[in-house]
């Protein structure tokens, strides 16, 4: 990817709003900072709803003459003149993982680590929340050696198994802790990336769909047997999402990430390199839904081929036997499906997967020379065509269509739904 300009730090991020507020993380008035060094977290096209800056920082308190050393990381919104902010505003994600990381996940973890008793971090501790500047600081995980896998390459097994684990324990308290505060997540919960209230995602879908179409052009095989059903999708995918994600009667529901995908998953390894922890992070498009979605999601956009074409139902399996034991060991009183209803559950919700994998993952595995950046997506401009062009013209994408194309028309997904 080329070198690019990133976002540039907060005009209102300075040394005194950051001891202001480590003052009250440590609960240490007599805190002074020393070093407050601002930079970019990653670059752009890694992200496409918000900027990520790591501060340094070096302090000194009254009790230890030793001045210390450590970091975080600032997570804010794009400016308001970003494309960005225009499509996002209308979903409240900025509101809504300010009241995860200050309410809700401190919620979560307790019921893990008390009721499951998983011991292990399910998330990044917050150290301040700033409603009024729509920011939020919080631990950095690179500490203590916490990463991220590769988004080009994917997970392997080991890799999925881990997240799968932890992702049953996510969605077992949430169903339990809306149980035991009705109301939690009435409010703001209720719009991922397909919802009755807002579009706001429509360009960016079409304009994907449509670059995908152009891209076909390239290889006559797959024009002749895909192109008139990915331009007929152009047209439908926003109601054939709207219906993926309607809750239908007998479902299990529950607060899903909404949003997980390799970029939003750290791991931590052990002496002999295995992974040994998964934390989730970037909970922006959290949502009260079938814990499919996030499944479909997953599988997607970050795991292997082979698992994400030969042994989806296996992966399922696999997760649905964890999050039973999870929901028994917090006593969940709903109603717990069976697997066959599950893997059912599962198929209905299946459009997921079409709009993930080939409107989404594209993007996401995006490694060329054109700016990456959610306003070339929207962009009918020369430079955003060549980027979405650039998209679905690179030769992995070119070849993963050949696997991905079949896939989702054996299972009816390209067809009238």
């Amino acid at each position: 990817m080329p070198e690019e300009k990133p976002h540039p730090a907060p005009v209102w991020l300075t040394k005194d709003y950051v001891e202001d507020k480590l003052q009250v993380y440590f609960k240490n008035n007599s805190l002074q900072l020393e070093e407050l060094e601002i930079k970019p977290a990653i670059p752009n096209g890694e992200n496409y709803a918000s900027v990520m800056t790591r501060i340094n920082v070096v302090y000194s308190t009254n009790e230890s003459k030793k001045k210390k050393a450590t970091n975080f990381l600032v997570k804010t919104t794009f400016a308001s003149k970003d494309p960005a902010a225009h499509v996002l505003m209308h979903y409240g994600i900025y509101t809504r993982e300010m009241d995860m990381y200050e309410k809700i996940l401190p919620e979560l973890s307790v019921i893990v680590k008390e009721e499951l008793k998983d011991s292990r971090r399910l998330f990044a501790g917050t150290v301040n929340v700033d409603r009024e500047r729509d920011s939020i600081i919080f631990e950095d995980l690179s500490l203590e050696y916490y990463k991220v896998a590769c988004r080009l390459k994917k997970l392997d097994l080991e890799h999925t198994h881990l997240v799968l684990e932890k992702l049953a324990n996510f969605h077992a308290a949430g169903a339990v802790l809306a149980e035991r505060q009705p109301g939690i997540f009435a409010e703001n919960f209720d719009r991922g990336f397909y919802n009755k209230h807002t579009r706001g995602y429509e360009p960016i879908m079409r304009n994907l769909l449509e670059a995908l179409s152009r891209s076909l052009e390239l290889q006559p095989d797959l024009k002749q047997r895909y192109q008139a059903k990915i331009d007929r999708l152009v047209d439908r995918v926003m109601d054939y999402g709207e219906q993926s994600t309607t809750i239908n009667p007998g479902d299990f529901v529950t607060l899903t990430h909404g949003d997980i995908w390799t970029t939003n998953v750290m791991f931590q390894y052990d002496a002999e390199g295995r992974p040994s922890n998964a934390i989730f992070i970037d909970f922006q498009f959290t949502v009260w839904n079938s814990p499919a979605i996030d499944l479909h999601y997953f599988f997607s956009t970050s795991i292997h081929e082979n698992l994400r074409l030969e042994r989806q139902s296996e992966l399922v399996q696999f997760y649905f036997y964890k999050l039973v034991d999870a929901l028994k060991k917090v006593k969940y009183s709903g109603r717990i499906p069976s697997l066959f209803e599950f893997q059912r559950q599962f198929r209905t919700k299946a459009f997921y997967a079409v709009f993930s994998s080939l409107i989404f993952e594209p993007t996401m595995v995006y490694n060329g020379k054109e700016e990456a950046s959610m306003e070339q997506i929207i962009s009918k401009s020369e430079k955003g065509m060549r980027f979405k062009d650039d998209v679905y013209r690179s030769e992995n994408i070119q070849k993963k269509m050949h696997l991905t194309l079949p896939f989702l028309d054996h299972l009816g997904l390209l067809d009238e739904m």
